[in-house]
């Protein structure tokens, strides 16, 4: 009887030494696993941690449709300034349709994807042709001091190809790209922020 109890509590004890190193392997994988998911991902523009802002604005598009904070907030935008009255700014509409068509393969970041130039110099007719070229893009202009201060918030540079800022829902400024970023690039770091979409916004703006 004696020895039957001997096997009995070895039994036992092998049984609660390899439950707790069950729960310290489980917990220094889960740790590890967690410290690895919390990494930003990586792209070739500029990450922005913690996401930015922008202030209060509202402009127009050439067919009178306001776009303001509430439209930069529904979905994904991809932002841009530039003059379509120069080569400069014509060349940041190509761009900006460059990058949308080469997301073709991921239709649901397509179909959310909002394509905005923000007109530095106000030409009319000029921007409802631009904005015929794609339903996805929105030519908008407004007051100067509006734009002047969404400007200076976003830290826009003037240039031949100027930077895009890439907006998640919920108006967060979450990446830049910069003007030597080729389109096909830029299209391949929209879709990884969109994948991680989860781990780099507030849930309130999934």
């Amino acid at each position: 009887m004696l020895l039957h109890n001997r096997h009995t509590l070895w039994l036992r004890l092998l049984f609660a030494l390899g439950a707790m190193a069950l729960f310290v392997f489980s917990y220094q994988w889960g740790n590890q696993q967690q410290r690895a998911g919390s990494q930003p991902p990586l792209i070739d523009g500029v990450l922005i941690r913690p996401p930015g802002a922008v202030p209060r604005f509202e402009l127009r598009d050439p067919f009178g449709q306001v776009f303001d904070q509430d439209r930069l907030a529904d979905g994904w935008t991809l932002m841009a300034f530039g003059a379509l009255s120069d080569a400069s700014g014509q060349r940041v509409v190509a761009r900006l349709i460059d990058v949308y068509n080469r997301v073709a393969d991921q239709p649901t970041l397509r179909k959310s994807l909002k394509l905005v130039l923000v007109t530095t110099v106000e030409t009319p007719a000029r921007s409802r042709d631009f904005a015929r070229l794609s339903p996805a893009l929105h030519i908008l202009a407004g007051e100067d001091a509006d734009i002047a201060r969404v400007r200076e918030t976003l830290g826009g540079a003037d240039g031949a190809q100027p930077t895009l800022f890439m907006f998640a829902p919920g108006a967060h400024l979450i990446a830049l790209f910069p003007p030597t970023e080729a389109g096909s690039a830029v299209a391949e770091d929209l879709k990884t922020l969109f994948t991680n979409a989860s781990a780099l916004l507030p849930e309130s703006s999934l």
